[in-house]
């Protein structure tokens, strides 16, 4: 469940410092080079920063935030450092951001209240388009690894015995192991596809919220 503020605390989507700026990096669509010739931040520097190499001191993070200001993202250094406060928006005011954060809020809440065991997942990337797009919400009833099967063909978000939480298609090639896969075939992210998974939750997109401000 998430607070009564309009808030969001930090989920398995952005639980680390590394997660979080290699997040607003992809949704500003640059490549590390790219972000450097913008910013004047080192390729390396960010690089280490995402691989959790090196970590993100509060000077490095202010910095880094007037960078993502100068970009056109809003982000906060709570959000940033902890994963706590507003998420990261693009080209929107502060009083925008805490009005469309809340109204998602109440919506979320709603679907929670009426679906105890749930997953509420932020798209990060443009993995899933054309159906889900940067910024979007989905949510959908956690099932148990076994009910899987019933899935096949499905969105859903998944997460792994590693930990790690996807948004993607289901596919079965047999009885024990499953395939998750990328809807945008032209999509450069990590984990696009993945053959022969072991599942330790899963659930089928039930609800989903765009994001009106998303430029993508």
């Amino acid at each position: 469940m998430l607070d009564s503020a309009p808030t969001y605390s930090a989920t398995s989507s952005f639980n680390s410092v590394a997660a979080r700026i290699k997040s607003v990096r992809m949704q500003l669509g640059l490549s590390r080079k790219g972000f450097e010739i913008q910013t004047g931040i080192s390729a390396n520097t960010l690089q280490s920063w995402e691989s959790g190499k090196n970590h993100l001191t509060n000077k490095g993070a202010n910095k880094l935030l007037l960078a993502l200001k100068k970009l056109g993202l809003n982000c906060s250094v709570e959000w940033l450092l902890y994963g706590e406060g507003l998420t990261p928006r693009i080209n929107a005011s502060e009083a925008e951001s805490w009005q469309e954060d809340e109204r998602i809020l109440k919506e979320v809440m709603f679907f929670e209240s009426n679906n105890p065991s749930s997953i509420v997942y932020l798209v990060r990337d443009d993995s899933m388009q054309p159906y889900y797009e940067l910024g979007d919400y989905v949510a959908g009833s956690v099932r148990s690894s076994s009910q899987a099967e019933k899935l096949i063909g499905s969105n859903c978000i998944v997460t792994l015995d590693s930990g790690i939480t996807l948004l993607r298609r289901l596919s079965q090639d047999n009885q024990e192991r499953f395939n998750l896969y990328s809807t945008n075939l032209e999509t450069k992210v990590e984990n696009a596809f993945v053959m022969d998974c072991h599942i330790q939750r899963i659930a089928q997109v039930i609800w989903h919220r765009s994001c009106s401000r998303c430029p993508f």
